[in-house]
């Protein structure tokens, strides 16, 4: 459509150029997917890895990051074997040559339905392989020319470290002004994302505009002539997205500024919008890859809608609130469509807090940031500094407690779950219409009619898909069964996985929690449009089956929850629900009962009176999904098993929930032969250190012709089915 509206303006010069750029853009994007090849293989055992201290991260005795090796990116690996070791790590000032033995594997694929894809993600910035670092044997540092740059900004950090006072404002301001998040917590940040205002934190526009405007104000203000301060703030713009980074946000806004910078001191006239065309080639020109990000998406397309649509929300007649909540609300609306196809979920009330957030940082931190930054440089005395310095801590935790608040609620938030491609472009499209309509003052209620009643369909698509899901979720060494009928009438999550941490004497080895297997387990839920749970069921207390009971609840509300009885007096348990404000009142059963939904019901077999919470202890669930009988077993033993035998000796099913991720105590041969299942699920992780499941419980499993799927080798199973068919996918196959 594009270059045919390029056409019909029969405008030669501008035919030329269009075509021009689309013969580069295309040749250099065969040139990134010809050279985007590996010449490493997985037989190297030995080398020297190019190490730069900006591109490693340590957290606790854990060191990984980005590195060059036979001049090629890897990302590695490496657990740190003292604190000496560590201490060593976090001091380094210079890049280094390691030289040390490793092993090379390729890094790991999605084996959840649309989760995130790491080898992808690494594939499109031209890395093919993980290092994992077994023995350092050498040190040396890399006095190369290169390296130089990345020492004068390592020293400039550390200077800013320690000029500025040690508080909770020095945290916002290495955030915010120079990229550095590390130290930010990670609850604020969960709850500044939830409400829809993560963005604010990465330098972008609005950083790099309000750096170019002060100073320009402030140089014309001291005499400086126009021709003088465009060199200087070009400088100025340049040495600092130097210190910061090329990310996204920042390549876009400091390339915008310096093309019409540069423009200016040649005499040349550029507007904004060429100026901001100009980035986007020169960005995927860099890297054609960008296009698939995220951050490139929501980057260039809010910043364009603002480019495109600031002249006419400048000519409408109405208060200056109106017209940034219209704006607000227009770029929630574009951002909601990268958002739903990414995360899933569309915050709807980002629209209202982006108003008042952008205000309060824009308007009143942001200038505190850089007067406190360059009163520490300058060496001004702590007197000075402390007073500024912990009256913007004081606002900053005021900040957080009501971005906590307000993602407590989970008001106005959006579960769309991944809908087809197809979908995205038509809201699009309506979007795109909207915004002609508007620019045109043309049938402008009715797009915006349109636009209203597409994102309320759009959220109704998973109540209006008919197939029914049962889906062994991959959670590494854990459970999590998700299960969703037809039309999403009931949702039910037995067990939620965890990673099981095994205690260390010594403080230093403690690893920052991240919650990564949490994260999958409720993108997982998300992506299959599920915004609310109508049952958990937590079939033991061990913690790789209710370990990420916590983080779940803070995502997504649950209905019921329900335990087996006696589970609730156990240590693991009052541990991990101590100090839980999300979930709900807890049942305890213990069978024989059932427990009815709306379309669902599960018969509960075990226990049969109140005990310890041990494995024989497990909560066992009989129920019919889709036409066929299942059993889930929790982490039951043989004794359990020969119990629930003699208790229900007509016990059949047709898909078992295997115990105890397959170990060698559960799934005997008469419990087998006498539940007689067609199919055998077994939740697992890769190369786990117990070897689940055990090749004997294999053994049994194969000699009754019983098919088996396993989430260490076949990712994520889905049991799919509706009134015509039904059937099982694997995610690896």
């Amino acid at each position: 459509m594009f270059v045919f509206r390029i056409y019909r303006m029969q405008i030669r010069e501008l035919l030329l150029c269009t075509c021009a750029i689309l013969i580069v853009t295309g040749m250099v994007t065969l040139s990134h997917t010809l050279t985007n090849q590996s010449h490493l293989s997985s037989e190297i055992k030995t080398g020297i890895l190019e190490i730069d201290p900006t591109t490693y991260r340590v957290n606790g005795n854990g060191l990984s990051g980005e590195a060059e090796l036979l001049g090629e990116k890897i990302v590695f690996f490496h657990q740190i074997k003292n604190e000496v070791e560590k201490n060593e790590w976090l001091n380094l000032t210079t890049p280094i040559y390691m030289q040390a033995t490793f092993t090379l594997e390729e890094p790991e694929t999605a084996t959840n339905r649309f989760q995130f894809d790491y080898r992808t993600y690494l594939k499109r910035k031209k890395i093919h392989w993980k290092v994992n670092i077994q023995e350092v044997a050498a040190v040396t540092p890399n006095h190369s020319l290169g390296s130089i740059f990345s020492v004068i900004r390592l020293r400039f950090f550390d200077y800013l470290n320690r000029m500025l006072p040690n508080a909770k404002s020095k945290d916002y301001i290495m955030a915010m002004l120079f990229n550095q998040t590390d130290d930010i917590d990670t609850l604020a940040m969960a709850a500044y994302r939830k409400i829809g205002i993560l963005h604010i934190f990465s330098i972008s526009g609005m950083h790099i505009y309000f750096l170019v405007t002060t100073l320009q104000y402030g140089l014309l203000r001291m005499g400086v002539s126009r021709e003088t301060t465009y060199p200087i703030l070009l400088v100025t713009i340049l040495l600092y997205a130097f210190l910061i980074g090329s990310g996204v946000g920042i390549f876009r806004a400091v390339f915008t500024h310096s093309f019409s910078l540069v423009a200016k001191m040649s005499k040349r006239e550029i507007s904004a919008k060429d100026a901001f065309a100009f980035a986007i080639l020169l960005a995927l020109w860099q890297n054609p890859y960008l296009v698939f990000s995220i951050a490139f998406q929501l980057s260039y397309s809010l910043s364009g809608l603002l480019y495109f649509l600031s002249p006419s929300l400048e000519k409408m007649r109405i208060p200056s609130l109106a017209k940034s909540f219209l704006l607000s609300l227009i770029m929630t609306c574009i951002s909601g469509i990268f958002l739903s196809y990414h995360y899933f979920e569309i915050i709807w009330l980002g629209m209202f807090v982006n108003i008042i957030f952008s205000f309060f940082f824009s308007y009143l931190l942001f200038p505190l940031f850089w007067l406190l930054t360059l009163l520490a440089a300058l060496k001004f005395p702590v007197a000075i500094l402390s007073p500024l310095s912990m009256s913007m801590t004081i606002a900053l935790e005021k900040l957080e407690v009501v971005s906590q608040q307000l993602a407590d609620t989970n008001w106005l938030l959006m579960i769309t779950g991944r809908q087809p491609l197809l979908w995205y472009l038509g809201l699009a499209a309506c979007l795109l219409a909207f915004l002609v309509a508007f620019e045109q003052r043309k049938h402008l209620f009715l797009w915006m009619m349109l636009v209203t009643l597409s994102f309320f369909f759009f959220y109704s698509l998973p109540k209006l898909n008919p197939n029914g899901r049962v889906i062994m979720l991959d959670v590494g060494q854990g459970d999590a069964l998700l299960i969703k009928t037809p039309f999403n009438r009931d949702t039910v999550l037995i067990d939620t996985g965890g990673v099981i941490t095994f205690n260390e004497e010594e403080d230093w080895k403690l690893r920052k929690e991240t919650d990564y297997h949490a994260k999958n387990l409720v993108s997982a839920i998300k992506a299959e449009g599920v915004g609310q749970l109508d049952a958990v069921f937590l079939t033991h207390s061990d913690t790789d089956h209710i370990g990420n009971l916590d983080y779940l609840a803070n995502e997504l509300p649950i209905r019921h929850m329900y335990i087996a009885s006696g589970m609730e007096e156990t240590a693991t348990f009052l541990a991990e629900v101590s100090g839980m404000h999300h979930i709900p009142p807890i049942t305890s059963l213990m069978g024989p009962s059932q427990v009815e939904l709306n379309t669902l019901a599960f018969q509960v077999l075990n226990p049969n009176h109140k005990r310890r919470g041990e494995n024989n202890d497990s909560l066992v669930l009989y129920s019919k999904i889709g036409g066929l009988s299942w059993l889930f077993t929790g982490d039951l033993e043989e004794s359990g098993e020969q119990d629930l035998m003699r208790r229900y000796p007509n016990l059949q099913a047709d898909i078992l929930k295997v115990g105890h991720h397959g170990s060698n105590t559960s799934t005997s041969s008469p419990f087998l032969k006498r539940v007689n299942p067609r199919g055998a699920f077994i939740s697992v992780g890769r190369k786990n250190r117990y070897g689940h499941p055990t090749p004997e419980v294999v053994e049994r499993l194969e000699a009754q012709k019983i098919s088996i799927y396993r989430t260490d080798l076949n990712g994520a199973v889905h049991f799919i089915y509706n009134q015509r068919q039904k059937r099982i996918e694997i995610m690896l196959q």
